[in-house]
């Protein structure tokens, strides 16, 4: 008869390959797709512990809610393309900013390396030219999240991904980015395209988003209208989630709040669903305060919008004022602040943090507003 410590070592084996084998499983991918390509994608958990710039840490500086929309080569205020956005990467990358996801960040868990600033990208509206999945299975190489999976398998400290505000009832190519109608595709074979695509953005870290059923104008509709449009949004996206997964972030179509304003972020629909953000994010508006700063309001976050020239300029001002920017401290744990803003922290928002007050930054008085 086996000892006990026999018989706890085997449990223990057991329970080891069955953690492995769980680890491993994963959804039927869309047809003709190579499983393995999924696996070599999945980046790994943020390692980089090496200072990546000399900037000193500054964790009530601003951050950037970066705004795209669609892949094109003529480029405007609501088209990128593909060279500059790579461009864009790259020029981040190397002056020390990284990725981070609001759901993240809006709490105030800002998982980047020592040196680093905070970024985030969301991508609007689901068009084809941001995740298309070609007929072999693989991912469009030439379509934003292909750049940016590409990106992060040279850099690895690009941990995180991107938030995709999604339209899941719009017309073509902005329905889950550029999925046929059921009338001209089978409902079995979309239906199984839409959960893969849907499954990889999560299993990849990226950020799912509410940016309601069709891009309805929300201050032209009713308080009933308001909360069936957002909540049959939710409704269409949760459908492909896995059911664990809460979506805590909504994007205001054209940046129109509804007539009650508290509707964007809370509201009860379809006979007594309810729907609720902690994030609200506003079309425009440019760099937002702190998450640690008195002045920060997640219901309320502005985004930078990436057109011709205005992310260049946004960097050469940080490029002469380095010390607007959020710097992290590498560690989740600690709130640094310079000594000469501490007034502007939120005891609220920091939590159980520990506090370091590090060296002033910058201009004396309060922190300035941008130039205009």
């Amino acid at each position: 008869m086996p000892s006990t410590r026999s018989r706890t070592i085997r449990r223990l084996w057991l329970l080891l390959c069955l953690t492995l084998l769980g680890c491993e499983s994963r959804g039927t991918p869309p047809q003709g797709s190579q499983q393995g390509d999924a696996r070599a994608a999945r980046p790994p958990a943020q390692t980089v512990s090496t200072r990546v710039t000399d900037l000193p840490s500054n964790e009530l500086g601003e951050f950037l809610v970066l705004e795209y929309h669609r892949l094109g080569d003529k480029e405007g205020e609501w088209y990128r393309s593909a060279t500059s956005f790579r461009r864009d990467l790259e020029e981040l990358y190397r002056r020390g900013f990284r990725p981070v996801l609001l759901r993240d960040l809006a709490r105030g868990h800002v998982d980047v390396p020592p040196g680093a600033s905070p970024i985030v990208f969301t991508f609007d509206d689901s068009s084809l030219g941001q995740f298309y999945v070609r007929p072999d299975g693989s991912i469009d190489p030439n379509t934003f999240l292909g750049i940016w999976e590409e990106f992060r398998r040279r850099h690895p400290d690009w941990a995180y991904g991107a938030v995709w505000c999604i339209l899941p009832g719009a017309d073509y190519p902005s329905n889950f980015f550029g999925e046929r109608p059921s009338r001209e595709v089978p409902r079995e074979e979309r239906e199984r395209r839409i959960r893969w695509k849907m499954r990889y953005l999560v299993e990849h870290r990226h950020e799912i988003c509410n940016h309601t059923l069709y891009h309805a104008r929300l201050d032209r509709g009713t308080d009933e209208q308001v909360q069936e449009w957002i909540g049959a949004g939710e409704d269409s996206l949760r459908a492909y989630l896995p059911p664990d997964y809460r979506i805590v972030t909504l994007a205001l179509p054209l940046g129109m709040w509804p007539r009650k304003r508290s509707l964007a972020w809370e509201g009860v629909y379809r006979g007594g669903k309810r729907y609720r953000y902690d994030v609200v994010l506003e079309v425009s508006g440019g760099p937002n305060p702190s998450p640690f700063d008195r002045a920060f309001d997640p219901r309320s976050v502005k985004r930078f919008i990436v057109a011709p020239g205005a992310l260049e300029r946004q960097l050469a001002l940080y490029d002469r004022e380095p010390w607007r920017r959020f710097v992290s401290d590498g560690d989740t744990a600690t709130v640094t602040v310079p000594a000469n803003r501490r007034d502007r922290l939120d005891p609220r928002r920091v939590g159980a943090r520990h506090v370091v007050i590090g060296p002033a930054v910058g201009p004396t008085s309060a922190m300035a507003p941008n130039p205009p």
